[in-house]
């Protein structure tokens, strides 16, 4: 290569990266694979070591990929924020262990080893033990202040047991399940769907409106600190202490024998499947933090600890075609139908492709080789379309004129990205609903699965959510069910018909309205015919509840057919049952501080048990605590409530300041509580 083409290669990929780190960084949607993303990279690092004349400062290789985002303050960071080169071969392995014992003038280093979380990496300073501020990457010197955000993640210590400046580094990661469930919303709702769950944890975090992300369920993992007055002398005791505060940390090993750390490099991407989080490979640190320093940077990355990458497995496949799924809410969602490929065991025959604009992004046509990948080797998807293997007869994909299923009238609403069938009486929505509300955490009715399902619906035995409490055995067996499985699901079905308020209110499938809004309007509105009359100045009264979901919830409530079928229900034997009135409860309007363990209780037990009485649980202690439950090893939290002055109990106090007796108060946490209102 010459000189002139190299200038011109490399003028080429530091646009590209730069494009890119955008998309990625800012916009929370990237274009293209991490792999993908990572040769380009090593691309541009190599003809810079290459062409050494060629290289300018600001080259994306010497800063760390970012931008601050629009709207967000801006926040120094207490330290600066390196990024970690990254190998992809035992090899390129054995060159990092070499380089770094070679610049240090030992014969053998040990290493800490962990998993290399994909997520968004956070730095979050604590000031005389009180989380103050956190901040994202940003540009590694400059981050976005999303302290609100942070806090609103229930793995987050809001204190530490140590008055010193420490700053905690980590990642923000959101599990697949979670992610699954939340693409699974937002499809119904219109909105665009997150390309994995990485861009997930990035597009919730940073977020302007904090209450969004606390719906959200995100998790930080913590995995180094620093300070200039607190020491910890070793990676693997920054782990232990950060574990010991309290914080989610990363399993780890430690190992000065290459050929160990690459048997767990082996181990751990045979094991990705199984693990709840998104991992992209492994991290490879000194152990010995007093190398850390010694060792330094180069330009944007740490020479004290590396990212051994897992290779992605990405095959190649054709698109047969496009299938046009229709939800609940009326979505259309375009499937591709692909010739069946296997990738790492999974055979892959159908991608979901979320809307039409994302068929817009890749440029999709069918009859199109694409190539396919599994995010954290789960979930399929099209991350390239091969345009040059093209031959002419690609088909163009066009946005449905009318319903697949009824033949209903398609149209695309306000600003939405998602095209609708709006035919109420759509049976693919009808069969949805069913399918929706008998799922977990509404119905919940165990053994009546999809299949069955349509075969009622087929029959004419189910047409709505209210037909399935009137199923008896017989039905059940004539759709095809077994006579031990008929029997067991009805009574699963009787069972059922018991169901919590907010559970029952979930499983209308009103639009916008999830598991925390349920929450809200139940403790509000009670009975049912109290939320069926609900008038919309009572619902924007509400805190956690804006504009468009009570409009909402408003229109859902004016529908006759709604309000027949919620009747229907009731009819057909489902009992709902109400929680205790906020107002009968001595806790109510409380904010309570719980510190140590209780004999009792469980941790997540007391929080719904004050919650249900009408309590609100703080995690810090100032002026605004009306009383701290005291249990027995109490930490800082009763040291500063006794500081402040207030009132203290213990966890006998409070069961007899609530009036009611253990027993009651435990089947109150199994929703089994005396007091509570049968409908």
């Amino acid at each position: 290569m010459t000189l002139e083409e190299a200038k011109k290669r490399i003028e080429e990929l530091r646009e590209l990266i730069r494009y890119h780190d955008y998309k990625y960084y800012v916009l929370n949607s990237p274009e293209i694979s991490d792999s993908e993303y990572d040769n380009l990279f090593r691309e541009l690092v190599e003809l810079e070591k290459k062409f050494p004349e060629l290289f300018t400062p600001d080259s994306p290789t010497q800063r760390v990929s970012g931008k601050v985002a629009e709207g967000f303050r801006e926040i120094k960071h207490l330290f600066t924020m390196y990024s970690l080169a990254n190998v992809q071969t035992y090899e390129e392995f054995l060159e990092f262990v070499k380089r770094t014992t070679k610049n240090l003038g030992v014969d053998n280093v040990e290493f800490t080893v962990e998993p290399k979380f994909d997520g968004l990496a956070v730095e979050i300073i604590y000031r005389d033990g009180i989380l103050d501020v956190a901040s994202t990457r940003g540009d590694g010197e400059v981050g976005e202040d999303v302290t609100n955000n942070v806090k609103t993640i229930r793995n987050v210590p809001l204190s530490i047991p140590i008055k010193e400046e420490i700053a905690v580094y980590g990642e923000v990661v959101m599990h697949r399940e979670d992610f699954i469930k939340l693409n699974e919303e937002r499809e119904s709702e219109g909105e665009p769907v997150f390309a994995n769950p990485r861009n997930a944890a990035a597009g919730s975090l940073r977020q302007l409106d904090p209450s969004i992300t606390s719906k959200r369920k995100l998790r930080f993992y913590a995995y180094y600190l620093r300070s200039n007055t607190f020491n910890v002398e070793k990676q693997s005791e920054i782990i232990e202490t950060l574990s010991i505060w309290k914080f989610s940390t990363p399993k780890y090993i430690v190992s000065s024998n290459p050929e160990e750390i690459y048997l767990y490099y082996t181990q751990i991407e045979k094991e990705r499947p199984n693990i709840p989080y998104d991992i992209d490979g492994i991290v490879v640190k000194v152990n010995n933090v007093e190398y850390h320093r010694i060792l330094g940077e180069v330009g944007r990355d740490v020479r004290w600890a590396i990212a051994w990458k897992f290779k992605p497995e990405q095959k190649v496949t054709k698109v047969k075609n496009i299938i046009v799924q229709v939800g609940r809410t009326g979505v259309l969602t375009p499937v591709a139908e692909l010739e069946p490929v296997e990738i790492k065991g999974a055979t892959i025959s159908r991608v979901s492709l979320h809307n039409y604009d994302e068929i817009k992004r890749l440029g999709l046509k069918i009859g199109d080789k694409v190539v396919v990948e599994r995010s954290g080797d789960v979930i399929p998807y099209i991350s390239k379309v091969l345009i040059e293997e093209r031959d002419g007869t690609e088909i163009d994909i066009e946005v449905p004129k009318s319903c697949p299923v009824c033949s209903g009238k398609v149209e695309k609403l306000g600003d939405e990205v998602a095209y609708r069938c709006i035919n109420a009486s759509c049976k693919a929505q009808a069969l949805e609903r069913i399918k929706y509300a008998i799922s977990k955490g509404k119905f919940d009715i165990v053994g009546l699965g999809d299949e069955i399902v349509e075969k009622l619906f087929d029959l004419g035995y189910v047409k709505d959510i209210a037909d399935v409490f009137s199923l008896d055995a017989r039905k059940l067996f004539l759709a095809g069910v077994g006579e031990k499985n008929a029997l067991k699901i009805y009574e699963s079905i009787q069972k059922s018909k018991l169901i919590d308020y907010d559970k029952f209110i979930t499983a209308l499938g009103i639009r916008y309205v999830g598991e925390q809004t349920a929450k809200l309007l139940a403790h509000k509105f009670i009975p049912i015919d109290r939320l069926i009359n609900v008038r919309l100045e009572e619902l924007l009264e509400i805190k956690g509840i804006g504009d468009v979901v009570a409009n909402s919830i408003y229109k859902f409530f004016r529908d006759e057919n709604n309000v027949k079928l919620i009747r229907k229900m009731l009819e057909n034997g489902v009992k709902i049952i109400y929680p205790t009135e906020e107002k009968e409860s001595p806790i109510s309007g409380k904010t309570i501080v719980v510190t140590g363990s209780l004999k009792n209780f469980s941790r997540q037990d007391i929080i719904n048990l004050i919650t249900k009485l009408g309590g609100k649980v703080s995690e810090t202690v100032s002026s605004k605590v009306d009383f701290v439950i005291v249990g027995e090893s109490p930490g800082s939290k009763y040291t500063k409530a006794k500081e402040l002055g207030i009132k203290t109990i213990s966890e006998e106090e409070f069961i007899s300041l609530t009036g009611k007796t253990l027993t009651e108060l435990l089947n109150m946490i199994k929703g089994k509580s005396d007091e509570l209102t049968l409908f």
